[in-house]
């Protein structure tokens, strides 16, 4: 007990030092939330009550010294930690009642229970030691908005800045590819360079099982058997993040799922095409087509507010995609881009197939 009065009035005069063992360093810890804790209800209270702008200051700087104060010794924590062995056994400094020093043997494990601590919340302490940089601009920042930080606030800084050098990884990574796609003979000779393929098979109908599904001659256009069109080299030339746009049409749903899984792509979510009149059909008229939307890695999406679904008007020519769905992947999928069995040039785009 007069331990934790000895760290409770430390927190008055913090910065004189920090405990220097995992021990202490959570016991102050401890004690500084809950005296956080008290001071951040004293505000409150000030707010309520409505008492000089100057008791409020006084508060609000004991909050925010603190704060940082705990914040510096849960970076300090994580700096310890990390130097524990996750997996080997260390020695561990253990005093006994006759004052001489011996050592037990300790895993990581035993460590962060022994100071009280969770291995997720052991992790977030390293990682608040992993960028001390940010947790000093939250300090700073904190002050300069009359606010009180938290290791939250900082986590949720580093994860942004994560995100941030994330992002501009994979823009270098498509400025390399976009460059490298220039310079291909056959767009079907690239390795990993596409971040989004548009794909529209010419499905053969006579795979399916029906001699003659629509109640007429086959069709005098193009086509491949399933068996082909699963050999294209689609998962080859597909960067390691990658997001896939498959045209299939109601009929084909199955074997478009036999091709992600070939391709190595995952399947996420259907893109509807509503056409404005009734196609062919032996049941019902079909007035709709589907993309099926797939990733391959982890590529991420660059927008969140399109729906799945989207009205268009049918192209002047057989199996002509319109303009719209275009527009869609621009704003939503990364280049390099390429339209497979592609009917028209697209500028920014790649386009190979029959036609391309």
């Amino acid at each position: 007990m007069l331990r934790a009065e000895r760290m409770s009035n430390s927190l008055d005069t913090i910065h004189a030092g920090l405990p220097t063992k995992i021990d202490d360093l959570s016991k102050f810890v401890l004690v500084g939330r809950e005296k956080l804790v008290a001071v951040r209800a004293e505000i409150r209270a000030i707010d309520k009550v409505g008492l000089a702008q100057e008791v409020r200051e006084q508060k609000l700087k004991e909050a925010q010294d603190i704060a940082d104060a705990v914040l510096d010794a849960e970076v300090r924590i994580g700096e310890l930690m990390s130097m524990v062995p996750t997996q080997s056994r260390f020695n561990a400094e253990k005093r006994q009642d006759s004052g001489v020093v011996s050592f037990e043997r300790k895993t990581k494990t035993q460590v962060i229970e022994d100071a009280g601590f969770t291995p997720k919340q052991v992790q977030r302490f390293q990682t608040l030691a992993a960028h001390p940089e940010i947790v000093e601009q939250a300090k700073a920042e904190a002050r300069e908005n009359d606010d009180i930080v938290s290791r939250s606030l900082v986590l949720n800084m580093v994860k942004e800045r994560q995100r941030e050098e994330r992002e501009a990884r994979r823009e270098e990574e498509r400025q390399d590819n976009a460059e490298k796609v220039e310079r291909l003979s056959t767009p079907l000779d690239a390795v990993g360079l596409f971040q989004t393929i548009v794909i529209d098979p010419p499905w053969d109908w006579g795979d399916e099982g029906d001699v003659n599904q629509f109640g007429r001659a086959k069709p005098d256009y193009f086509t491949m058997p399933i068996e082909e069109i699963e050999a294209l080299p689609v998962g080859k030339i597909a960067d390691d993040n990658c997001h896939l746009y498959l045209w299939v049409t109601n009929r084909s749903l199955p074997k478009a799922f036999r091709l992600i899984d070939a391709w190595g792509f995952r399947y996420v979510t259907c893109l509807t095409w509503c056409k404005p009149s009734f196609g062919m059909g032996n049941y019902f008229r079909g007035s709709t087509e589907q993309v099926l939307f797939c990733v391959k890695g982890s590529q991420p999406i660059k927008r969140h507010d399109v729906g799945t679904w989207f009205s268009a008007e049918r192209g002047d020519r057989h199996s002509a995609k319109p303009d719209e769905f275009y527009k869609i992947v621009e704003s939503c999928s990364y280049g390099p881009y390429i339209d497979v069995f592609g009917r028209d040039g697209r500028e920014g785009w790649v386009v190979w197939g029959e036609n391309g």
